[in-house]
């Protein structure tokens, strides 16, 4: 059997749980991706002016769809009337509850720098690809205890041949990327359901469940491939950078942390102008300071 079916029929297997009604699927349309990391590797980013591989054999930057509320505002649920789905849009924020969607914390640490995915990409495919436009495709889908993971592979064309077998991103009916956005039509929205759906012909309402019920949530991460660093003008890592809490209970971070979000923001606060100044601008500084002295 091929694997991509075998995963395919794993995912539905995870999905089939018997569980109360819920808005699935939900197709998000997002412009913006995220980077989180820890105390230590902020260091090493910005100290190098960019991202390093991570993990395994350290050729891939991995990065996490950023999903804000105006774009749950924005997202469309398909294979409804026009009717239904206008009136089960405005109940999403009831079931948008899993942590593909909470940007207050995360596993991975207290640092999130945040880039347009367009200039992501664009920075890619003139560092990357020599120019040309990168290739998409799926690579992998993850399997957790409460959580899918699919993951989206970016390279660039000269490694065609390396990757050639994950198919394109094209036959996925789950992702999808037209240029500017990536399509994601999200299956498992709540991991834990406090709400059920009901539905009375085009009338749609929410009712609060006597008991919580836990189940699988997805997301989508993208995994860039490289070779050396991912460069960025430190003024631009500095304008992409913020901070949110670490979640404690699940630690994927693979570093060292702070202990509050109070905490992260003095880290950054108390980092040295240097530390987001180039190495050209450095030596300005210490050639003025020189001229100053001999003067």
């Amino acid at each position: 059997m091929r694997e991509d079916i075998r995963l395919e029929q794993q995912v539905q297997k995870y999905l089939s749980k018997d569980i109360p009604d819920y808005p699935t699927p939900v197709e998000f349309h997002i412009t913006e991706v995220a980077h989180v990391t820890n105390k230590t590797s902020l260091r090493e980013i910005l100290n190098s002016e960019g991202f390093r591989g991570l993990f395994h054999n350290k050729s891939f930057s991995w990065w996490s769809l950023k999903i804000n509320e105006a774009d749950i505002r924005a997202a469309k649920i398909p294979n409804r009337t026009k009717e239904e789905a206008g009136a089960q849009q405005p109940l999403l924020r009831e079931f948008t509850t899993s942590p593909a969607f909470n940007n207050e914390i995360s596993r991975y640490g207290n640092f999130r720098f945040t880039f347009p995915l367009t200039e992501l990409m664009e920075a890619y495919k003139k560092q990357k690809c020599e120019g040309e436009e990168p290739v998409l495709r799926v690579y992998e889908t993850k399997l957790f205890k409460q959580e899918i993971e699919y993951i989206v592979l970016i390279h660039s064309p000269q490694n065609n041949e390396k990757f050639s077998k994950y198919p394109l991103l094209t036959s996925s009916s789950l992702v999808s990327y037209d240029g500017n956005q990536i399509i994601w039509r999200a299956q498992a929205i709540c991991e834990t359901h406090n709400y059920q759906l009901e539905i009375t012909g085009n009338t749609a309402v929410t009712q609060r469940m006597y008991s919580h019920e836990f189940y699988v949530w997805d997301q989508v991460s993208l995994a860039f491939h490289l070779n050396g660093v991912f460069t960025f003008p430190k003024e631009k890592l500095k304008a992409s950078l913020s901070c949110c809490e670490h979640d404690q209970k699940i630690n994927l971070s693979h570093g060292e942390n702070c202990s509050s979000l109070k905490e992260a923001e003095k880290f950054i606060e108390s980092l040295p102008d240097d530390e987001f100044k180039t190495e050209d601008e450095k030596e300005e500084d210490k050639s003025g300071e020189i001229k100053m002295e001999a003067d």
